[in-house]
């Protein structure tokens, strides 16, 4: 799959209102089951703590690919010149 056909998907993934409600549903979640964690209960919290980063690190590859093929485009708009 080419660059530019992997950022045109990971824009409409980013885009979609359905994606973003999950995601900040799935956030939203995780933050309230960290909010009720016992204060002890180190290993909850630090596995909630992951899953957060884990939610964060998806949305940024997506983010990631969506930049590379924007970037691609650029660089070949430019050689056209």
């Amino acid at each position: 799959m080419s660059n530019e056909l992997r950022s045109e998907h990971a824009k409409r993934i980013l885009e979609d209102k359905l994606f973003v409600a999950s995601m900040q549903g799935l956030r939203d979640t995780l933050v309230e089951q960290w909010k009720i964690t016992d204060k002890h209960d180190i290993d909850a919290r630090e596995q909630i703590w992951l899953e957060l980063k884990m939610v964060d690190r998806f949305e940024g590859h997506l983010q990631s690919i969506l930049e590379e093929g924007q970037i691609t485009n650029f660089k070949q708009s430019f050689k056209e010149i």
